[in-house]
């Protein structure tokens, strides 16, 4: 205790002169450079360091705490995706359905997710589902149906973004992550990508993607030759992919189906398969440690799966406005913290994590960040210091951004600290930002 309070003096009369220089990470350009910080020791209700809290900066995906504590909240841990498959029609005479094949989707961002390996298998089942009720043939076509609104990339993305798996957008049916693997030396596509079209010119820059937004046209800019290079991209239409994958998957199993509709939505169902995900526990876990674009949006729209994106963002900032973290000077656009119109401040975080440290979905909320030194985004964080796997941070980073938010936390996991670190419209190496930030941690909590 006495150290803690040497240590505290010690900062306070130091703080004031560091604010006045603007230097507090130590980084080339500092004062240029727009730094928000907010550190509390939970324990003591002590405030830390307190630098710039209330600026409003880009978190880049650091966005994805407040998703992610928001779905927990609001939804719990144990939800899952349900995606029912059924016939739509009568059934005929020697094996025939006069109908439809209809997937009633619900925008579950992890079906055939190369994340959630265990759980693959949709088209299998499907099939295992026709062959159980004696079906060979359906007279009618595949029909996907859903209510999401607003689908594909966020408005506010950058279409550099786009083409990358990372620019995954969200779509109210969503398959092997919205993304197939091209071969762009000779032209190939897997799995077959109806509807994508692919265009290679060679480039001495360097390679390079380019697809916009609702564009079926994939630009390929290389420098590679080699006819195996293969890298993946994101599909405009990932419906289209999953219905090549089905129907060749029912041809080898002896099953026909029509092209054309053969039942109207009123018709009678009967059920042949539902497919549950993952736990949203599992998922906001997996999206944190990767941070995964497609997941995050996939739980933000979760918040309300028959609205618009704008309806689940104001749910989230009531959530939160409820519960005395103010969101008045906060702006929030996806779920992702992909765009860079978010605008968050060092304080509006510190207050969603402070309340999920005491809730009682603690030990879970906490059990979502990356361990320092050891898992995902964070496993070179840190990972030469004591502070290794006793710091658990969400890190966030894309052109002149860099960002950190989580916890400190004790032996039994559970969060000690909080402490977010933003940084803007840095001019140093970004490996300088890191550095900086690792030795304010060590600095606050060696």
């Amino acid at each position: 205790m006495k150290r803690t309070i040497l240590y505290l003096f010690a900062l306070f009369l130091v703080m004031p002169l560091a604010a006045a220089s603007e230097a507090i990470l130590g980084i080339d350009g500092e004062e240029s450079t727009s730094v928000g910080i907010y550190i509390k020791d939970l324990r003591t209700d002590s405030v830390l360091l307190d630098f710039n809290s209330q600026l409003a900066l880009t978190p880049a995906s650091v966005m994805k705490c407040v998703t992610s504590a928001s779905v927990l909240s609001l939804q719990g841990g144990e939800r899952r995706f349900s995606t029912r498959v059924s016939l739509r029609g009568a059934a005929g005479s020697r094996g025939v359905w006069s109908g439809d094949l209809v997937v009633h989707a619900v925008a579950d961002p992890t079906l055939e997710s190369e994340n959630f390996r265990s759980r693959r298998g949709f088209c299998d089942s499907i099939v295992a589902g026709l062959r159980r009720r004696g079906i060979s043939r359906i007279d009618g076509s595949l029909a996907v149906e859903h209510s999401l609104r607003q689908q594909g990339p966020v408005m506010q993305w950058e279409c550099e973004d786009i083409a990358w798996p990372y620019g995954a957008g969200l779509y109210g049916f969503n398959w092997r992550d919205n993304c197939v693997t091209v071969y762009p030396n000779t032209g190939r596509i897997s799995p077959a990508a109806p509807g994508l079209e692919m265009k290679t010119e060679r480039s001495t820059a360097g390679n390079d993607f380019v697809r916009g937004v609702g564009s079926d046209l994939l630009m390929v800019y290389s420098r590679n030759t080699r006819r195996d290079w293969a890298v993946k991209t994101t599909v405009p239409d990932p419906t289209a992919v999953f219905e090549a994958e089905l129907r060749e998957k029912l041809q080898d199993a002896g099953i026909s189906l029509g092209t054309q509709r053969r039942s109207d939505a009123e018709a009678s169902e009967t059920d042949i398969y539902t497919h549950t995900s993952p736990t949203y526990a599992e998922i906001l876990k997996s999206l944190m440690v990767r941070s995964d674009n497609l997941f995050a949006e996939g739980m933000l729209r979760s918040l309300a799966p028959a609205g618009l994106r704008k309806d689940a963002i104001s749910r989230e900032k009531e959530l939160w406005a409820t519960r005395g973290v103010n969101p008045r000077y906060t702006i929030i656009n996806d779920g992702s913290g992909l765009t860079r119109a978010n605008r968050l401040s060092a304080r509006f975080i510190a207050g969603v994590l402070e309340w999920m440290a005491s809730s009682p979905s603690a030990r879970t909320y906490c059990g979502f960040f990356p361990r320092a030194g050891r898992e995902g985004t964070m496993r070179g964080f840190l990972s030469k210091s004591p502070l290794k796997g006793r710091v658990a941070l969400k890190t966030g980073s894309v052109s002149s951004v860099q960002a950190y938010a989580g916890y400190c936390i004790d032996d039994n996991g559970m969060p000690t600290h909080v402490v977010v670190v933003l940084v803007n419209g840095f001019f140093c190496p970004r490996s300088q930002v890191r550095k900086g930030t690792e030795q304010l941690l060590e600095q606050l909590f060696l």
